[in-house]
């Protein structure tokens, strides 16, 4: 469920970010083509670029270091405390902004929340396999996955890779958006792994021919029917390991896509959703975790 948030980005500034940034990539991420895009271009529309913003933790980090920004994000000592809270029902912190392009609208989305789980076995590859062809619903929106298999790559030339501190698959997805938008996309998810943290980058793949990332009218409001093309959306989510408490995960995602004026005529009502949507598969993601966990594993009097 953690490559969930990332591969479902459309639930998944207008310039490049500083030189250098690259540079600031941990030296195991940097094999993570699609990070290194989300972070030196992000989603590039209408010939502009819309980095995503650098993780808030950098491996290497210290306890004090990593406390500040953590409550840089959180606002206060009370909220930060809350956030880190072992509890399916703990807070969140989720921001959204926009950003005008040519008959679209840039949806930017930023998610931070803390979960319990022991990062050396986390498989995202793995978890992939899992959740393929399950669909998933939150928010009067519905979501189904597949992995496409080796020789459907094949024919596009590309390949999947399955290894532990490097793998690459890639996933059709389908998606019906408040029982009036049916999209279709192909997305690119690339994950690699440090002693301390783990980073999955997703991207809509243009590689797989015209058809493979479009959208159609489906409601009251439906015209002819005819699918257009969806530009598509950048994101990645870092799973960073923290210091104090012991056995405790951030999971940071980013995200940016495109969603075009004819959807909702520009409205925030998909924006609207996001925080649902979040809470959904944030507490689905922590009873699971919970059920996995070890027996006699500390646990506060919240966790369930």
């Amino acid at each position: 469920m953690l490559l969930s948030l990332a591969l479902y980005g459309m639930l998944l500034a207008a310039q490049a970010q500083p030189e250098g940034q690259s540079a600031a990539i941990e030296p195991a991420h940097r094999r993570n083509p699609v990070y290194e895009e989300a972070l030196r271009t992000g989603l590039e529309i209408d010939g502009r670029a819309n980095p995503l913003p650098s993780p808030i933790l950098r491996d290497g980090m210290d306890a004090a270091a990593e406390r500040a920004a953590l409550l840089r994000v959180a606002g206060s000592e009370r909220a930060l405390a809350d956030l880190l809270r072992d509890s399916v029902t703990a807070p969140y912190i989720l921001k959204v902004r926009d950003k005008k392009a040519k008959d679209a609208t840039i949806r930017l989305v930023d998610l931070w929340f803390v979960v319990r789980a022991d990062l050396d076995a986390l498989d995202p590859a793995e978890v992939a396999g899992q959740s393929s062809a399950k669909p998933v619903e939150a928010g009067n929106m519905r979501f189904e996955s597949r992995l496409l298999a080796d020789d459907e790559l094949k024919a596009k030339g590309k390949a999947a890779a399955h290894g532990r501190d490097l793998s690459r698959w890639y996933v059709a997805i389908t998606s019906v958006l408040l029982d009036r938008i049916e999209l279709h996309a192909i997305d690119e998810a690339v994950a690699t792994r440090s002693a301390q943290s783990m980073v999955i980058g997703a991207r809509t793949d243009s590689g797989f021919g015209a058809d493979a990332n479009r959208w159609r009218n489906v409601g009251r409001d439906a015209d002819d029917g005819a699918f257009r093309a969806f530009q598509g959306g950048l994101s990645y989510t870092k799973v960073s390991r923290l210091k104090d408490p012991a056995g405790a995960l951030l999971v940071e995602f980013h995200a940016a896509f495109s969603e075009p004026e004819a959807w909702f005529r520009g409205a925030p009502i998909l924006r609207s959703k996001f925080s649902l949507i979040a809470q959904d598969q944030i507490r689905s993601l922590r009873r699971e975790l919970l059920r996995n966990r070890p027996k006699g594993a500390a646990t506060s009097s919240g966790a369930r």
